[in-house]
């Protein structure tokens, strides 16, 4: 579904073709599933008289696959190898994108307490527990210039995962106060090994 704003510059899907010379592998289930949650809600860029797409060559592929009959494109007037150097450009440009780990964290944290949760956002659960947990990893392992280590290898070599459990303020501190119980009555050192204990138990 194309959303309102961008119906006027919606054509015939039949009317645009993926660029030949696009080398780009995108991930067409995942931007079907964007598309099915959210909507097309940018349009593709296509070259006016070749009818091939500069940017959005998965979003195409992705629409296609999910029966639409149109599609929100912005027409560029340019020729073959202005063409080509905007593909190239386009997904370039994408590649050389870096995440601040901590400021996402965050966001996704903010979004998981919503009704809607993580739906339309591509990520899920496990990828919050894995973005928090290297963060953690990464905190306070600062470099002389104020950055930090890039200790992304070593994260994923490790064994350990954290699990990150998302509450209503309220229900956070019921929580943490009945493990606070649990933690005193099993004699056991932390909240991590509460639980452990009370899923062996519940085994």
């Amino acid at each position: 579904m194309i959303i309102d704003e961008l119906q006027v510059h919606a054509v015939a899907i039949a009317s645009v073709t993926n660029h030949p010379r696009n080398v780009r592998q995108g991930d067409i289930g995942a931007i079907s599933q964007s598309l099915k949650d959210n909507g097309q809600y940018r349009p593709i860029v296509v070259q006016r008289s070749t009818g091939h797409v500069l940017a959005g060559n998965h979003t195409l592929k992705a629409a296609k696959a999910l029966g639409w009959k149109d599609i929100a494109v912005t027409f560029v007037d340019c020729d073959d190898d202005r063409a080509l150097r905007i593909l190239l450009a386009d997904n370039r440009t994408n590649d050389l994108a870096t995440y601040d780990d901590n400021a996402l964290a965050e966001l996704l944290k903010e979004l998981a307490t919503t009704p809607l949760a993580l739906e339309g956002s591509m990520y899920s659960g496990d990828d919050l527990d894995d973005i928090l947990f290297k963060a953690e990893y990464n905190h306070g392992n600062t470099t002389a210039d104020g950055g930090t280590h890039d200790n992304s290898d070593n994260y994923y070599d490790k064994t350990i995962r954290s699990l990150i459990l998302v509450y209503e303020e309220d229900m956070h501190k019921e929580i943490v106060a009945q493990l606070d119980k649990i933690v005193t009555e099993l004699n056991v050192k932390d909240y991590s090994q509460a639980v452990k204990r009370l899923i062996e138990q519940w085994k």
